[in-house]
């Protein structure tokens, strides 16, 4: 049956979701009295719209699935044979967040949950906070056609709209949380209200689809919801719209034939040329890039105005908790009056416990900046900012790059991709963000616009699987200011970073490279290094001046048959000093000795490194060096 009628709900929102549930059941009912057999909620329907603020615990909002919500209206959809798209904050078991549709069918069956798939970070509506994105579209066959579910930020990517058109979608639902600025009604780029609108009518024609969006109303915080929940037909043409202020059911018929007349009649998906749309999965770079900008990597010998750091307190991280804080309490001590020390803590106890512990043993705390965050875990090279300057314009900027803890392996830790985030609020810097997976740990820059690399991390299908080489490339081109790749191979045993560059090679001055090398050949890295090292040896800068590649030794098999990526590359470079990490080991002497060669003007300090390495890191994984914005020779 072609002709359908459909119902949108459209209600304001209150601070208590049982009585939002109670409220939107009663205005379901009366759209199924009207005689709706497909019904649409609105998005986050029985909440507030809590992202619009960037620093709440929202957890308290979320619900599983089945649960209190999909319970109730399965029941609903069960009495009456309707079909229900309820949309909610999910929680997962795993303890993961997303921004979901669940699609109940006329038997109450629930049918798999669309998840939101494009994630907004801008001013009010601060989603990336609060919601990992989706992976995949939906079309979903019911009892009364086949449905597509878009939510809110969705509907302005024509690329969604016509790939569940593709999939056979006979309407496409919108649920929306979307309204103006409190201050902001006449923004400088138009009317919200009607772009929203008219982007979606385009869908609608592109694709010759019924498209229906339901969209809240009331005032929450500082946004003023603007309803106007609409439905158009597969020509565009508006067939009902809500008022922009009032609660309302709206309930339309809809006649789904009409979509193959007009996509047969303007022939869209007919005349189709697929073979020249590659360029739309390609994930190229926008042109608002920090190479277009201006902005560059510095390297980091380059001055610095700042470390970054999070304290450790995960045991399971570092079985030797006590040892891997004395190591901490090293590192600071070894930066004093080099750079000021911007400190995560995890609250005011912990705080108030590493003041005391810093001062114990003789440090100025006032060269230490605490920043109270909730963090999972210490590796601040992977999951914070890359830092990069525009020295002409004296602008300092950050890259948000996307952490999935190393491909996946640790989905507790996935939360630390927020912390670019919680810094920029008090930092308030222009944030580049890519969206692809990247780890600071696994990018090495030499400032003039050289970058190396290894194979094994980034062309890794656990981090980018629908990237090609080239395409990384161009990322790292465009969000470095860097023009030449060297692309080296594996890491060293033990890495579960799949081959951090910082564990191998590190730049110490625009040509010259200090480079990882194994001296007993019965060694597992031994073949893995050397290869390396006759890459380097073989490449050149972004100038085409050869490199001059100085072997750096290894510390053996630190852990013994569970190997553990002891590297003395894993150093950090600061404003006056350079920190090494130490493991015990014969080496450790010849590894200071060749380090201090090529920075006679900076203090080497060897940080005893064996409590932190059986977290897989040392100390270039946990810092994250803040350049200065002008250059001082």
């Amino acid at each position: 049956m072609s002709t359908q009628k459909i119902g949108l709900i459209q209600t304001a929102v209150g601070d208590d979701p049982d009585r939002n549930l109670a409220h939107t059941l009663d205005a379901a009912r009366a759209a199924i009295q009207e005689g709706a057999r497909i019904l649409c909620l609105q998005e986050l329907y029985r909440i507030p719209y809590f992202p619009q603020y960037d620093d709440r615990d929202a957890s308290a909002y979320a619900e599983t699935i089945p649960g209190a919500s999909t319970r109730a209206f399965s029941a609903l959809a069960r009495e009456h044979g309707v079909v229900i798209i309820v949309p909610l904050y999910e929680r997962t078991a795993d303890g993961e967040y997303y921004n979901t549709a669940v699609v109940i069918d006329a038997d109450g069956r629930l049918l798999p949950g669309y998840r939101k798939v494009h994630i907004p970070y801008d001013p009010l509506f601060y989603e990336k906070t609060y919601f990992r994105p989706g992976d995949c579209y939906r079309v979903y066959d019911t009892r009364y056609g086949r449905i597509a579910v878009l939510i809110c930020y969705d509907q302005w990517f024509p690329e969604a709209a016509r790939a569940v058109a593709l999939q056979g979608a006979e309407i496409i639902f919108y649920p929306t949380a979307l309204g103006r600025i409190a201050g902001e009604e006449e923004p400088p780029e138009g009317d919200w209200r009607e772009a929203w609108e008219t982007v979606q009518r385009g869908h609608a024609i592109a694709n010759s689809v019924h498209v229906a969006a339901v969209n809240r109303v009331g005032d929450e915080g500082d946004i003023r919801f603007f309803g106007s929940s609409f439905v158009a037909d597969a020509f565009g043409n508006v067939l009902a719209r809500a008022g922009e202020t009032g609660e309302e059911v709206l309930v339309v018929e809809v006649d789904l034939s009409m979509n193959e007349a007009v996509r047969e009649g303007w022939g869209f998906f007919r005349n189709r040329r697929p073979e020249t749309y590659g360029m739309l999965t390609r994930r190229l770079p926008p042109g608002r890039t920090p190479k277009a900008l201006g902005y560059h990597m510095p390297a980091e010998w380059e001055p610095h105005d700042a470390i970054w750091l999070s304290w450790p307190h995960d045991r399971e991280t570092f079985p030797d908790l006590a040892a891997a804080e004395a190591a901490y309490v090293e590192i600071i001590a070894a930066l004093r009056g080099s750079e000021i020390v911007n400190l995560l803590v995890t609250g005011e106890r912990m705080r108030t416990r590493v003041e005391a512990m810093l001062e114990e043993e003789g440090v100025d705390t006032g060269g230490v900046c605490f920043h109270v965050a909730d963090y999972a875990d210490v590796w601040f090279r992977d999951y914070g900012p890359t830092f990069v300057v525009n020295r002409k314009a004296g602008s300092l900027a950050m890259v948000h790059w996307t952490f999935n803890a190393w491909g996946g392996k640790y989905p507790e830790l996935m939360g630390d991709t927020r912390i670019p985030l919680i810094m920029n609020r008090d930092m308030d810097l222009p944030v580049f963000t890519p969206g692809i997976i990247m780890e600071g740990g696994s990018i090495e820059v030499n400032g003039r616009g050289t970058v190396i690399t290894t194979e094994a991390c980034l062309l890794n299908p656990n981090r980018n699987p629908d990237l090609s080489r080239e395409e990384i490339e161009a990322y790292l081109e465009a969000y470095l200011g860097v023009s030449h790749v060297i692309w080296l191979k594996q890491g060293i045993a033990g890495d579960d970073t799949d081959g951090h560059i910082d564990d191998i090679a590190r730049f110490v001055n625009p040509t010259t490279v200090l480079c990882a090398l194994e001296e007993n050949e019965d060694d597992v890295n031994y073949a893995v290094l050397k290869e390396n090292y006759e890459i380097l040896r073989a490449s050149t800068d972004q100038d085409g001046n050869p490199l001059t590649v100085i072997p750096l030794p290894m510390p053996g098999a630190v852990g013994g048959e569970d190997r553990l990526p002891a590297s003395y590359a894993n150093f950090y470079i600061g404003n006056t000093v350079v920190l090494v990490p130490v493991f015990g080991h014969p080496n450790d002497e010849v590894a200071l000795a060749r380090i201090q060669q090529v920075f006679p003007d900076r203090e080497v300090v060897g940080i005893d490194c064996t409590a932190m390495v059986p977290g897989f890191g040392a100390i270039h994984c946990i810092s994250q060096q803040q350049p200065s914005v002008e250059r001082r020779e």
